[in-house]
């Protein structure tokens, strides 16, 4: 006879395998995926580690489906005083992603990440959630119109061709 904690082990595992990410087909703008990054993928791991697990959110994808732009979910914010660069970082409520997230965190508009979904299928990636519409279309506005971004990263990832509301 299973115990309880098998049935809750299986059934946490079903979930966990139902929300990796298994291909472009599973990747659409606004999702929140939870990703193990490393220096390649554009970001400063910890010092003594190689990799970072954040949350990034998909903000668009090259026509090919081999790429995915995504901007990074930060705890903070204090990364720098300059006020055009804190005015493109976005504040998304822990009470609106209460699934994800522990407290009050920040999108960074400012620095969109360029990454393989070969690599985020195969270090195992997993779906989290999805912005919800308010916080899609503000974030998406940040990204089209913010001067930190150039125009040939908004055309081959169609961040341009967003609708914004």
């Amino acid at each position: 006879m299973d115990t309880r904690e098998s049935v809750l082990a299986r059934l946490r595992e079903k979930l966990r395998q139902e929300s990796l990410v298994k291909g472009i087909e599973d990747l659409q703008v606004g999702d929140i995926v939870y990703y193990d990054m490393d220096r390649d993928d554009g970001i400063v791991p910890e010092t003594g580690y190689d990799s970072r697990l954040k949350y990034v959110i998909v903000a668009g994808a090259k026509s090919n489906s081999k790429e995915v732009c995504a901007v990074l979910i930060n705890t903070d914010n204090d990364f720098s005083s300059a006020p055009d660069w804190l005015a493109e970082q976005y504040l998304v409520r822990q009470t609106d992603y209460p699934e994800i997230l522990d407290h009050d965190s920040w999108i960074d508009c400012t620095d969109p990440k360029e990454l393989l979904v070969s690599k985020i299928k195969a270090k195992g990636a997993e779906k989290k959630g999805r912005l919800n519409p308010r916080d899609l279309s503000n974030v998406m506005r940040h990204l089209k119109e913010n001067d930190f971004i150039d125009a040939r990263t908004r055309r081959i990832y169609r961040i341009d061709k967003y609708s914004v509301e």
